[in-house]
């Protein structure tokens, strides 16, 4: 029986395909680029999330949109500028606290840095940062929000909704895909109406990461009710910054 064996050439080759695709299209579908590649949808969501590790996507809801937005701002910072930041946010962490880690390379990042000695409990409905916390060599206690989940494997749908209603945290880390009206956005109603029930009951919000992008996206969280922004220097608009410190917020700018 002959077997394929795929190349990191070709790898590389497929995922040049499709960063070329998101210049030409401004936006870029998995169900199409599987299609479009031949390989498994799946196979394509992996090579979003490598390519958004590296800076040169955001993943969205259903694909993928330039790390670029119309105003020229940067996106969510991706590999040692996300680090950065979640470093920043784990000294922040109290011992023992309950912690809601929102999905994207943040929280991806910062649930690497949560391991059993902190006695953090971490809750997320990203099963990327779920499997980051998990493969920590003594991983702190982790809890997956229940529901379907999406093509970015993230739960979504009712019984996520209602979950989301009953948690009470000590600390609730939001990365939105960016800020627009006073709130945060994010990839989708679903999401946004979590990530809302979220912020309603934790006792203190940290809004890690951002990139303000006010194409398609859906309102959350209230920028009023953030205790602290950690973001990447440079990210967030200076108006924005400022309105965050008139409401009390503290601001934190990590240099990558």
């Amino acid at each position: 029986m002959s077997r394929l064996v795929l190349t990191s050439s070709a790898v590389t080759e497929r995922r040049s395909r499709i960063v070329a695709s998101l210049e030409l299209a401004g936006r870029v579908d998995v169900g199409e680029l599987a299609m479009a590649l031949g390989v498994a949808e799946e196979t394509v969501r992996r090579d979003l999330r490598a390519l958004e590790t590296e800076g040169l996507l955001r993943r969205a809801h259903g694909g993928a949109i330039p790390v670029e937005t119309e105003a020229g701002h940067r996106l969510s910072d991706s590999g040692s500028a996300a680090r950065a930041v979640a470093e920043e946010v784990r000294a922040s962490v109290p011992h023992g606290a309950a912690v809601f880690l929102d999905a994207g390379a943040v929280g991806e990042a910062l649930a690497r840095l949560l391991d059993a000695d902190s006695g953090v409990r971490i809750v997320t409905a990203s099963v990327p940062v779920a499997l980051s916390a998990a493969l920590v060599s003594e991983p702190a206690e982790i809890h997956l929000l229940g529901g379907a989940v999406d093509d970015d494997l993230v739960s979504t749908g009712e019984w996520a909704r209602s979950l989301a209603r009953t948690l009470r945290v000590d600390l609730a880390v939001f990365e939105p895909t960016g800020v627009a009206g006073g709130r945060m956005l994010t990839a989708d109603p679903d999401r946004a109406t979590i990530a809302t029930a979220v912020a309603a009951l934790a006792a203190r919000i940290v809004l890690a990461g951002a990139a303000p992008s006010r194409q398609g996206f859906a309102g959350s969280v209230e920028l009023a009710d953030v205790d602290h922004a950690v973001v990447s220097a440079g990210v967030l608009d200076a108006s924005v910054l400022q309105v965050l410190a008139e409401q009390g917020a503290t601001v934190t700018e990590v240099a990558a």
